[in-house]
Protein backbone atom coordinates (compact mmCIF):
# COMPACT_ATOMS: atom_id res chain seq x y z
CA UNK A 1 0.00 0.00 0.00
CA UNK A 2 3.02 2.16 1.06
CA UNK A 3 4.64 1.82 -2.22
CA UNK A 4 1.67 2.63 -4.38
CA UNK A 5 1.08 5.54 -2.54
CA UNK A 6 4.72 7.04 -2.67
CA UNK A 7 4.38 5.98 -6.55
CA UNK A 8 0.74 7.85 -7.35
CA UNK A 9 3.13 10.67 -5.39
CA UNK A 10 5.91 10.74 -7.62
CA UNK A 11 3.96 10.62 -10.45
CA UNK A 12 1.50 13.78 -9.53
CA UNK A 13 4.77 15.92 -8.21
CA UNK A 14 6.21 14.64 -11.86
CA UNK A 15 2.90 15.82 -13.70
CA UNK A 16 2.69 18.92 -11.23
CA UNK A 17 6.41 19.93 -12.25
CA UNK A 18 5.31 19.21 -16.17
CA UNK A 19 2.79 21.39 -16.05
CA UNK A 20 4.34 24.00 -14.43
CA UNK A 21 7.29 24.02 -16.87
CA UNK A 22 4.13 24.49 -19.44
CA UNK A 23 2.97 27.44 -17.81
CA UNK A 24 6.07 29.39 -17.42
CA UNK A 25 7.14 28.75 -20.94
CA UNK A 26 3.70 29.88 -22.48
CA UNK A 27 4.16 33.17 -20.44
CA UNK A 28 7.79 33.68 -20.91
CA UNK A 29 8.46 34.17 -24.63
CA UNK A 30 10.27 31.58 -27.16
CA UNK A 31 13.43 31.07 -27.92
CA UNK A 32 12.86 30.37 -31.79
CA UNK A 33 14.56 32.09 -34.22
CA UNK A 34 13.31 34.90 -35.78
CA UNK A 35 14.87 36.98 -39.31
CA UNK A 36 16.38 40.32 -39.31
CA UNK A 37 16.70 40.68 -42.51
CA UNK A 38 19.65 43.10 -44.45
CA UNK A 39 20.06 44.30 -47.75
CA UNK A 40 23.60 43.08 -48.51
CA UNK A 41 25.46 45.75 -51.31
CA UNK A 42 28.04 43.36 -51.91
CA UNK A 43 25.63 40.71 -53.51
CA UNK A 44 22.56 42.97 -54.56
CA UNK A 45 19.87 40.26 -52.79
CA UNK A 46 18.61 40.70 -49.42
CA UNK A 47 20.07 38.90 -46.46
CA UNK A 48 18.38 37.06 -43.54
CA UNK A 49 20.21 36.46 -40.32
CA UNK A 50 18.27 34.73 -37.05
CA UNK A 51 18.25 35.73 -33.89
CA UNK A 52 16.38 34.62 -30.87
CA UNK A 53 14.00 36.55 -28.61
CA UNK A 54 14.27 35.41 -25.28
CA UNK A 55 11.42 37.14 -24.03
CA UNK A 56 8.59 38.92 -25.43
CA UNK A 57 8.84 42.48 -23.23
CA UNK A 58 9.48 45.41 -25.79
CA UNK A 59 9.20 42.35 -28.29
CA UNK A 60 9.07 44.96 -31.19
CA UNK A 61 11.53 47.80 -29.87
CA UNK A 62 14.25 44.99 -29.47
CA UNK A 63 13.70 43.73 -33.02
CA UNK A 64 13.97 47.24 -34.51
CA UNK A 65 17.61 47.18 -32.71
CA UNK A 66 18.41 44.64 -34.28
CA UNK A 67 17.44 46.04 -37.83
CA UNK A 68 19.64 49.25 -36.66
CA UNK A 69 22.73 47.40 -35.31
CA UNK A 70 25.28 45.59 -37.88
CA UNK A 71 24.23 41.61 -38.75
CA UNK A 72 26.74 39.46 -35.78
CA UNK A 73 27.34 36.37 -37.01
CA UNK A 74 27.78 34.83 -40.74
CA UNK A 75 28.88 35.79 -44.30
CA UNK A 76 26.71 38.80 -43.69
CA UNK A 77 28.71 40.57 -41.05
CA UNK A 78 31.71 40.20 -43.11
CA UNK A 79 29.88 42.55 -46.37
CA UNK A 80 27.54 44.33 -44.56
CA UNK A 81 28.94 48.51 -44.59
CA UNK A 82 27.38 49.52 -41.18
CA UNK A 83 28.09 53.11 -42.14
CA UNK A 84 26.02 52.96 -45.68
CA UNK A 85 23.16 51.70 -43.79
CA UNK A 86 20.01 54.18 -45.11
CA UNK A 87 18.73 54.92 -41.96
CA UNK A 88 19.06 56.51 -38.44
CA UNK A 89 18.33 54.82 -35.15
CA UNK A 90 15.48 56.97 -34.42
CA UNK A 91 13.54 56.36 -38.08
CA UNK A 92 10.93 53.70 -36.51
CA UNK A 93 8.58 56.18 -34.03
CA UNK A 94 6.51 53.58 -32.80
CA UNK A 95 4.83 50.08 -33.45
CA UNK A 96 1.00 49.48 -32.23
CA UNK A 97 -0.74 46.12 -33.12
CA UNK A 98 -4.47 46.54 -33.55
CA UNK A 99 -6.29 43.28 -33.53
CA UNK A 100 -4.90 41.67 -36.77
CA UNK A 101 -2.93 44.88 -37.83
CA UNK A 102 0.47 45.72 -37.69
CA UNK A 103 0.95 50.26 -37.63
CA UNK A 104 4.20 51.36 -38.26
CA UNK A 105 5.06 54.70 -37.29
CA UNK A 106 8.24 56.12 -39.69
CA UNK A 107 10.18 59.14 -38.72
CA UNK A 108 9.86 62.16 -41.80
CA UNK A 109 13.63 62.03 -42.61
CA UNK A 110 12.70 58.66 -44.13
CA UNK A 111 11.50 61.30 -47.09
CA UNK A 112 14.67 63.18 -47.23
CA UNK A 113 16.29 59.13 -48.11
CA UNK A 114 17.62 58.52 -51.45
CA UNK A 115 14.30 56.28 -53.36
CA UNK A 116 16.21 53.14 -53.69
CA UNK A 117 17.75 53.56 -50.40
CA UNK A 118 13.96 53.86 -48.86
CA UNK A 119 12.77 50.39 -51.02
CA UNK A 120 15.90 48.60 -49.56
CA UNK A 121 15.04 49.54 -45.75
CA UNK A 122 11.34 49.04 -46.49
CA UNK A 123 11.56 45.98 -47.70
CA UNK A 124 13.85 44.60 -45.02
CA UNK A 125 11.48 45.99 -42.37
CA UNK A 126 8.15 44.45 -44.00
CA UNK A 127 10.10 40.86 -44.12
CA UNK A 128 11.78 41.04 -40.55
CA UNK A 129 8.00 42.34 -39.15
CA UNK A 130 6.69 39.71 -41.02
CA UNK A 131 9.18 36.71 -39.13
CA UNK A 132 8.48 38.03 -36.08
CA UNK A 133 4.30 38.16 -36.10
CA UNK A 134 4.29 34.87 -37.56
CA UNK A 135 6.53 33.49 -34.70
CA UNK A 136 4.75 35.52 -31.48
CA UNK A 137 1.83 37.31 -33.24
CA UNK A 138 0.13 34.79 -35.72
CA UNK A 139 -3.06 36.64 -35.98
CA UNK A 140 -1.73 39.52 -37.38
CA UNK A 141 -1.57 39.41 -41.34
CA UNK A 142 -1.54 43.41 -42.24
CA UNK A 143 1.24 45.86 -42.11
CA UNK A 144 0.49 49.56 -42.36
CA UNK A 145 3.26 52.37 -42.60
CA UNK A 146 3.00 55.97 -42.05
CA UNK A 147 5.36 58.61 -42.58
CA UNK A 148 5.04 61.34 -40.09
CA UNK A 149 6.77 63.24 -36.96
CA UNK A 150 3.68 62.94 -35.09
CA UNK A 151 2.79 59.49 -34.85
CA UNK A 152 0.15 60.25 -32.45
CA UNK A 153 -2.03 62.34 -34.80
CA UNK A 154 -1.38 60.07 -37.50
CA UNK A 155 -2.76 57.04 -35.23
CA UNK A 156 -5.98 58.94 -34.35
CA UNK A 157 -6.61 60.20 -37.96
CA UNK A 158 -5.67 56.57 -39.34
CA UNK A 159 -8.36 55.22 -36.98
CA UNK A 160 -10.62 57.69 -37.87
CA UNK A 161 -10.43 57.32 -41.43
CA UNK A 162 -11.25 53.32 -40.77
CA UNK A 163 -13.74 53.99 -38.74
CA UNK A 164 -15.48 56.45 -41.04
CA UNK A 165 -18.98 55.39 -43.11
CA UNK A 166 -20.76 56.51 -45.63
CA UNK A 167 -21.38 60.30 -45.62
CA UNK A 168 -18.45 61.07 -43.46
CA UNK A 169 -15.47 62.95 -44.15
CA UNK A 170 -12.82 60.74 -44.53
CA UNK A 171 -9.82 62.55 -43.48
CA UNK A 172 -6.12 62.23 -45.23
CA UNK A 173 -4.03 60.29 -43.88
CA UNK A 174 -0.23 61.58 -43.50
CA UNK A 175 2.25 59.43 -45.63
CA UNK A 176 0.74 56.41 -46.37
CA UNK A 177 3.46 54.84 -47.67
CA UNK A 178 2.27 50.58 -47.06
CA UNK A 179 -0.39 48.88 -46.78
CA UNK A 180 -0.90 45.42 -47.60
CA UNK A 181 -1.08 41.44 -46.72
CA UNK A 182 1.72 39.83 -45.67
CA UNK A 183 3.07 37.57 -48.55
CA UNK A 184 2.24 39.67 -51.42
CA UNK A 185 4.54 42.16 -51.24
CA UNK A 186 7.09 43.10 -54.22
CA UNK A 187 8.41 46.67 -54.20
CA UNK A 188 8.59 47.15 -58.30
CA UNK A 189 12.37 48.88 -57.67
CA UNK A 190 13.84 45.92 -55.99
CA UNK A 191 11.83 43.37 -58.06
CA UNK A 192 15.23 43.07 -60.48
CA UNK A 193 17.24 42.92 -57.46
CA UNK A 194 15.94 39.68 -56.07
CA UNK A 195 16.50 38.06 -59.31
CA UNK A 196 19.83 39.70 -60.83
CA UNK A 197 22.49 36.77 -61.47
CA UNK A 198 25.45 36.91 -59.50
CA UNK A 199 28.19 38.99 -61.43
CA UNK A 200 32.07 38.65 -61.32
CA UNK A 201 33.42 41.51 -62.76
CA UNK A 202 36.81 41.57 -61.48
CA UNK A 203 38.14 38.27 -62.61
CA UNK A 204 41.91 39.03 -62.76
CA UNK A 205 43.44 36.44 -65.47
CA UNK A 206 47.40 36.24 -66.16
CA UNK A 207 47.09 38.04 -69.68
CA UNK A 208 48.43 35.15 -72.43
CA UNK A 209 51.74 36.78 -73.03
CA UNK A 210 52.58 36.09 -69.26
CA UNK A 211 53.74 39.76 -68.60
CA UNK A 212 50.87 41.09 -66.46
CA UNK A 213 46.90 40.81 -65.66
CA UNK A 214 43.78 41.24 -67.17
CA UNK A 215 40.20 41.69 -66.16
CA UNK A 216 36.98 39.75 -67.26
CA UNK A 217 33.36 39.59 -66.50
CA UNK A 218 31.40 36.54 -65.46
CA UNK A 219 28.03 36.14 -65.30
CA UNK A 220 26.01 33.10 -63.31
CA UNK A 221 22.89 33.00 -61.92
CA UNK A 222 23.46 29.60 -59.71
CA UNK A 223 25.62 30.81 -57.55
CA UNK A 224 25.21 30.51 -53.51
CA UNK A 225 24.95 34.01 -52.02
CA UNK A 226 26.81 33.63 -49.30
CA UNK A 227 30.39 35.09 -49.51
CA UNK A 228 32.35 31.65 -48.98
CA UNK A 229 30.81 30.38 -51.78
CA UNK A 230 31.04 33.39 -54.03
CA UNK A 231 35.21 33.34 -53.56
CA UNK A 232 35.06 29.73 -53.82
CA UNK A 233 32.67 29.77 -57.34
CA UNK A 234 35.52 33.04 -58.34
CA UNK A 235 38.55 30.70 -57.94
CA UNK A 236 37.19 27.66 -59.59
CA UNK A 237 36.42 30.01 -62.60
CA UNK A 238 39.94 31.38 -62.90
CA UNK A 239 41.62 28.06 -62.45
CA UNK A 240 39.84 26.41 -65.00
CA UNK A 241 35.77 26.49 -65.13
CA UNK A 242 36.14 29.77 -67.54
CA UNK A 243 37.88 29.96 -70.61
CA UNK A 244 37.92 33.50 -71.83
CA UNK A 245 40.08 34.62 -74.94
CA UNK A 246 43.91 36.15 -74.51
CA UNK A 247 44.54 34.41 -71.09
CA UNK A 248 46.35 31.47 -69.55
CA UNK A 249 45.80 29.18 -66.52
CA UNK A 250 48.89 29.15 -64.26
CA UNK A 251 46.85 27.41 -61.71
CA UNK A 252 47.22 23.70 -61.89
CA UNK A 253 43.60 22.03 -62.83
CA UNK A 254 44.23 19.55 -60.47
CA UNK A 255 44.40 22.02 -57.43
CA UNK A 256 41.49 21.61 -54.86
CA UNK A 257 39.91 24.15 -52.94
CA UNK A 258 39.88 22.64 -49.40
CA UNK A 259 38.23 25.46 -47.62
CA UNK A 260 37.53 29.45 -48.47
CA UNK A 261 37.30 31.23 -44.80
CA UNK A 262 36.47 34.68 -44.24
CA UNK A 263 37.61 35.95 -41.07
CA UNK A 264 37.17 39.60 -40.42
CA UNK A 265 39.25 41.17 -42.92
CA UNK A 266 41.55 38.45 -44.03
CA UNK A 267 40.67 35.44 -46.23
CA UNK A 268 42.00 32.21 -45.85
CA UNK A 269 41.89 29.80 -48.69
CA UNK A 270 42.98 26.28 -48.34
CA UNK A 271 44.37 24.68 -51.16
CA UNK A 272 45.79 21.26 -52.26
CA UNK A 273 49.51 20.31 -52.10
CA UNK A 274 49.04 20.01 -56.31
CA UNK A 275 49.23 23.99 -56.03
CA UNK A 276 52.87 23.98 -55.43
CA UNK A 277 53.70 20.11 -56.55
CA UNK A 278 52.41 20.51 -60.26
CA UNK A 279 52.77 24.40 -61.06
CA UNK A 280 55.25 24.95 -64.29
CA UNK A 281 56.60 28.52 -64.17
CA UNK A 282 58.80 30.23 -63.14
CA UNK A 283 59.04 32.84 -59.97
CA UNK A 284 57.55 35.69 -62.18
CA UNK A 285 55.04 33.41 -63.48
CA UNK A 286 53.85 32.18 -59.97
CA UNK A 287 53.55 36.16 -58.63
CA UNK A 288 50.89 37.16 -61.00
CA UNK A 289 49.40 33.45 -60.13
CA UNK A 290 49.36 34.45 -56.38
CA UNK A 291 47.97 38.20 -57.25
CA UNK A 292 45.36 37.05 -59.83
CA UNK A 293 43.68 35.23 -56.92
CA UNK A 294 44.24 38.24 -54.53
CA UNK A 295 43.23 40.62 -56.89
CA UNK A 296 39.98 38.58 -57.49
CA UNK A 297 39.32 37.77 -54.05
CA UNK A 298 39.50 41.33 -52.43
CA UNK A 299 38.46 43.26 -55.64
CA UNK A 300 35.22 44.71 -54.31
CA UNK A 301 36.62 44.97 -50.57
CA UNK A 302 40.04 46.14 -51.04
CA UNK A 303 40.89 46.22 -47.00
CA UNK A 304 40.67 42.52 -46.74
CA UNK A 305 44.22 40.68 -47.07
CA UNK A 306 44.52 36.72 -48.35
CA UNK A 307 46.08 34.05 -46.31
CA UNK A 308 47.43 31.09 -48.75
CA UNK A 309 47.27 27.69 -46.93
CA UNK A 310 48.34 24.18 -48.86
CA UNK A 311 46.76 20.81 -46.70
CA UNK A 312 45.88 22.97 -43.94
CA UNK A 313 49.11 24.06 -43.60
CA UNK A 314 51.27 27.32 -44.27
CA UNK A 315 54.63 27.04 -46.06
CA UNK A 316 57.03 30.27 -46.09
CA UNK A 317 57.88 29.86 -49.98
CA UNK A 318 56.15 29.15 -53.01
CA UNK A 319 58.38 28.57 -56.26
CA UNK A 320 61.27 32.04 -55.30
CA UNK A 321 58.33 33.83 -53.40
CA UNK A 322 59.37 34.38 -49.95
CA UNK A 323 57.12 35.22 -46.86
CA UNK A 324 54.18 32.94 -48.99
CA UNK A 325 53.18 32.36 -45.20
CA UNK A 326 51.90 36.10 -44.71
CA UNK A 327 48.88 37.74 -45.45
CA UNK A 328 49.01 39.54 -49.24
CA UNK A 329 47.12 42.76 -50.29
CA UNK A 330 45.52 43.58 -53.35
CA UNK A 331 48.30 45.02 -56.31
CA UNK A 332 46.61 46.38 -59.07
CA UNK A 333 50.34 47.03 -60.50
CA UNK A 334 50.23 44.05 -62.29
CA UNK A 335 47.60 45.40 -64.57
CA UNK A 336 48.55 45.55 -67.94
CA UNK A 337 48.92 49.45 -68.98
CA UNK A 338 46.21 49.30 -71.24
CA UNK A 339 43.38 47.95 -68.64
CA UNK A 340 45.00 51.41 -66.53
CA UNK A 341 44.58 53.74 -68.86
CA UNK A 342 41.28 52.32 -69.98
CA UNK A 343 39.96 52.72 -65.99
CA UNK A 344 41.46 56.25 -66.57
CA UNK A 345 39.46 57.30 -69.57
CA UNK A 346 36.24 55.49 -68.02
CA UNK A 347 36.36 57.70 -64.79
CA UNK A 348 37.14 60.76 -67.15
CA UNK A 349 34.14 59.86 -68.65
CA UNK A 350 32.22 59.54 -65.93
CA UNK A 351 33.56 63.13 -64.69
CA UNK A 352 32.29 65.04 -67.74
Amino acid sequence: MKKWLFSTAGLSIALLALLLFLLISCRGGSDADIYIYHFNPSTMMLEAEARSLPTRDQIFETVVSYIYSEPRAGSLLSTWPHELAPYKSDLVQAIIHEDEMLLVFFASIFNHIAPLEQSLFKTAFILTMESLTEMHFPHINRMKILVSDDYEYAYNTLMLSLSATEGDEIPDVPWLIFDGVYGVYNDPILSSAHTLPMIFTHLHFVDETGTGLVIKTYESDEVEQHIEERSRYALLLIINEFKPDGVIFPIPPETVIHRVIVDGDHFWVDFSIDFIDRFEGDRSLARLMIYSIVNTLVADIPRRRVNFMIDGRQHEEFHGIANFDQPFERDETLLLSYIIEQREREAWRDLD
